[in-house]
């Protein structure tokens, strides 16, 4: 009787966990991006005297919006080109500052949905086995010239650690495209292959409609 209100007890309390764990860990994230955004401009307004918890955050937003709207007339516009031109030939901090904006342009730009907007396999590290990855560019470079064929890059992330991975050049033949979203595949790699997605409706559709219909049958 004891052993089994233990297991019984020891079912709840894991059952708790799987319910809270992933509320509290969610609130921890957003409320910690909250403090840090808050804190850029918060903590000058703290030095002046000015407490309000939030206002850091709200006057951020309203200054990248101000930014964004000045940067998309015509006289932003040329003052940024401006700006870009300089810093660009300031020694040292062109190549941090190039590096960094081609980042930014990356994934906040409008080529981001291009850039990791298609998940593939490819066969790495060896034959036989496949890594899950993003279709990073298709474009014709130096690689395509040299090698005489149509490459593409693809960026096998690391599981568990998506921040470091494997940048490999593919022949475009030897890349299968699948029908998972991006997001999709992030999870799947974060969880090291448990999470693993179901056949989406796209593939479902495809599938449908490659099959022959009982008129053709016939």
């Amino acid at each position: 009787m004891s052993a089994s209100l233990g297991v019984r007890l020891r079912r709840y309390w894991v059952a708790g966990i799987l319910v809270l764990a992933p509320t509290a860990l969610t609130l921890w994230v957003v409320w910690s991006l909250f403090q840090f955004f808050d804190n850029i401009l918060g903590a000058q307004l703290r030095a002046l005297g000015i407490s309000v918890v939030g206002l850091g955050f709200v006057l951020l937003n309203l200054l990248l919006l101000i930014l964004g709207f000045v940067a998309a007339n015509f006289v932003g516009k040329r003052a940024f080109a401006l700006w870009d031109r300089l810093m660009h030939r300031v020694p040292l901090i062109n190549k941090i500052y190039a590096t960094l904006r081609q980042i930014a342009e990356l994934l906040l730009g409008p080529s981001r949905i291009g850039s990791f907007g298609r998940v593939a396999i490819v066969e790495f590290p060896s034959p036989g086995t496949w890594g899950l990855g993003f279709v990073t560019s298709t474009d014709d470079g130096e690689t395509s010239a040299k090698t005489g064929r149509p490459v593409c890059s693809v960026f096998i992330p690391s599981a568990v650690n998506p921040t470091t991975g494997f940048l490999l050049v593919v022949p475009q033949e030897k890349v299968t495209y699948l029908d998972m979203t991006p997001e999709q595949a992030m999870k799947m790699i974060v969880s090291a292959g448990a999470l693993v997605p179901p056949v989406s409706s796209v593939s479902v559709r495809k599938e449908a409609s490659s099959a022959p219909s009982p008129g053709a049958a016939r």
